[in-house]
């Protein structure tokens, strides 16, 4: 059976915008599908971090764009993808307990797969007690 070209997005609402959309667009360029994975296949909300002003130290939260899920958690056997990439924004907040998306992390550890995280995205790996943190 050939390997898949696959790779698994992780999101949820609140998911940062910019942390999704440009590794959604890279994985395409380099010749895989993405897959957008959500708690449910459903549209979800992103969020937009950027500093609103001179004289601001962090980040404020804007609305974003929608983005919609092809694929919920439950659904997803991991053997059938190359990768998984995690994406930031608050998204990993709840969705890192969710016992399918630790099932599939672990795999993707387990197994030796590509795994790539931004920001927030460690948080999910972490919660699976694949890295230390």
């Amino acid at each position: 059976m050939p390997e898949s070209n696959e790779v698994l997005i992780i999101v949820g609402d609140a998911t940062e915008t910019v942390d999704t959309l440009y590794p959604y667009l890279r994985i395409q360029e380099e010749g895989f599908t993405p897959v957008v994975a959500g708690p449910e296949a459903r549209r979800y909300n992103m969020v937009l971090h950027e500093v609103p002003a001179a004289g601001w130290d962090i980040t404020r939260e804007y609305e974003g764009y929608t983005l919609k899920a092809d694929i919920a958690f439950r659904d997803i056997d991991p053997s059938n993808y190359a990768g998984i990439f995690f994406s930031g924004g608050r998204a990993p907040e709840y969705i890192r307990d969710d016992p399918d998306l630790i099932r599939i992390t672990r795999y993707f550890f387990e197994h030796n797969k590509p795994v790539a995280s931004v920001c927030h995205g460690v948080e999910i790996p972490a919660r699976a007690n694949c890295v230390d943190c």
